[in-house]
């Protein structure tokens, strides 16, 4: 008996350890490896798709995936060494066939002086190579002869019946850059099963990244016509269906994501605030459409949180849903501090309820957050059983060395380094302010202590962890402590918000027991 309740304490150790499981750390599974740049969930395992330049030939990039068991542990890696300049994507070009745990893999690679070449390579579930394929200019007539012939792979997705989609972009005459883009349907075996250039009136610039409609294998994709950012719907072979305007003040609609939610298409991209210079650069712009009737069912935007890397358009949004319902956005961009905006890039992961309501926000750096020590990039992100994060991409902390970088969060987004953004007004302002709640975990009760005395009432709110308004109260002013009591409450997680004179003034989070 005292051995069966030995192993059962082991076994609970076991799963307590990996529930709590955070880290925020760099990794080299190959030297020169440069950036995570997308991650996958398939059961137990995670994937991530990483950059690596050889050394010290830096002409050379490749390409490699990694697969990590549950633990997190890199347990198989895989580098392909084509001995070309591969050039990679940034939280796109990754996904994974569910049926067999194959993953295909799109990019771009240099075959020669200025021929740039879309490149694409399944593996099998032990990540082995099973094919690779090259897509070339479709503009043939001009391709053979032409000095600067450019095509760019963008995104793949698998859909329902195990083909794929890929979305690119290739320059037109093989002239200027690669704005015009097009989408193919390949199977599983590597052969096209059609190729369509999209059209110029709808599509104009870039496109990064689509999205599958599970439901009947179409797809949506993003782009933006005379000033105006849409959201597209196709079907499974590429006819146009619908279109939906969702943002007025972007200038770079190609920077976006997109997850569908039930009846509801999710969108991350970035809004501008006029004048417009070279120095200007993005702010998060989220919003949510209706599948069925194709209107807007809210937009908020954040000015606090940037959209701008320290790469050249190697801006990034992602958005997961969580399992319950929230919203995860997680983007690249300049550190917002004492109302101004810093030269210091950080990765930001905001929460969102499934209204568009704010939970909480954090900004992550490696190790230094102190000015101009190290600027980090996010490119993308999985939600983990445990409701945590885990988020990768790279380190640059002087203008020689870059690393790839990895980070795993809790279900309320606190690792290693980790800042904290509260929410206040319409938009994110970090502050320095706390609240102190205790106990924490509560049963019957809960207390908590103000720093601060306001000469207005405080409305107190809590919220469910899916967003949902659970109870609500005044409370006097001039007080240094209150007892709120909770005993009706459910078990789980819950979010306090306190407000004064109609701002929010403290923010926190408690567990009812």
């Amino acid at each position: 008996m005292k051995n069966i309740l030995i192993i059962l304490l082991l076994i609970t150790s076991v799963i307590s350890k990996g529930q709590d499981t955070t880290f925020n750390k760099l990794i080299k599974p190959y030297s020169g490896t440069l950036s995570i740049l997308s991650i996958l969930k398939n059961n137990s395992n995670y994937y991530c798709s990483i950059g690596q330049v050889d050394t010290p030939n830096i002409s050379v990039q490749n390409f490699g995936v990694l697969k990590l068991d549950s633990s997190f542990s890199i347990i198989d890696s895989s580098l392909l060494n084509i001995n070309k300049y591969a050039t990679f994507n940034r939280g796109n070009g990754l996904d994974i066939d569910p049926q067999d745990s194959s993953l295909i893999l799109a990019g771009t690679i240099k075959n020669n002086f200025q021929h740039f070449s879309g490149y694409i390579v399944k593996f099998d579930k032990n990540l082995d190579t099973l094919w690779t394929k090259q897509i070339s200019h479709p503009d043939t007539a001009y391709a053979d002869t032409a000095a600067t012939p450019w095509v760019a792979l963008r995104d793949v997705k698998v859909t329902p019946s195990g083909d794929y989609i890929i979305v690119g972009n290739y320059n037109y005459h093989c002239q200027g850059d690669r704005y015009r883009p097009f989408i193919i349907k390949m199977d599983s075996g590597g052969e096209i099963i059609w190729y369509q250039l999209l059209d110029i009136i709808k599509h104009p610039t870039f496109i990064l990244n689509l999205t599958i409609e599970q439901s009947d294998s179409g797809f949506y994709l993003i782009s933006r016509v005379s000033g105006i950012t849409y959201l597209y719907h196709y079907d499974k072979n590429c006819n146009y269906k619908w279109a939906s305007a969702f943002n007025y003040e972007s200038i770079s609609g190609h920077i976006s994501s997109i997850r569908s939610k039930n009846n509801s298409i999710i969108i991350g991209s970035n809004y501008f605030i006029p004048p417009y210079t070279n120095g200007s650069f993005g702010h998060l712009h989220v919003s949510s459409i209706d599948k069925q009737t194709h209107v807007l069912n809210w937009t908020k935007k954040f000015y606090s949180i940037s959209i701008f890397s320290a790469w050249l358009r190697q801006e990034t949004i992602d958005i997961e849903i969580t399992p319950s319902g929230n919203i995860a956005v997680g983007t690249v961009g300049v550190k917002y501090e004492d109302n101004q905006f810093t030269a210091d890039h950080r990765a930001n992961i905001l929460m969102l309820n499934p209204q568009g309501q704010k939970l909480w926000s954090r900004y992550y750096t490696y190790s230094d957050n102190s000015m101009g020590a190290e600027d980090m990039q996010f490119n993308d992100m999985v939600v983990c059983p445990d409701g945590g994060l885990l988020f990768g991409g790279d380190r640059a902390h002087n203008s020689l060395f870059i690393d790839a970088w990895l980070v795993k969060t809790d279900s309320m987004g606190y690792c290693p380094h980790a800042y904290t953004v509260s929410i206040e007004g319409v938009e994110l302002v970090i502050t320095p302010n706390k609240l102190s709640i205790y106990p924490n975990p509560a049963v019957d009760n809960i207390n908590f202590n103000l720093k601060q005395n306001y000469s207005k009432d405080l409305q107190l709110s809590i919220y469910s962890s899916s967003g949902a308004l659970v109870k609500q109260q005044q409370l006097i002013s001039f007080g240094d402590n209150y007892k709120i009591n909770v005993q009706q409450l459910a078990v789980g997680i819950y979010f306090i918000r306190l407000q004064s004179n109609k701002k929010v003034v403290y923010n926190g989070k408690f567990i009812k027991n």
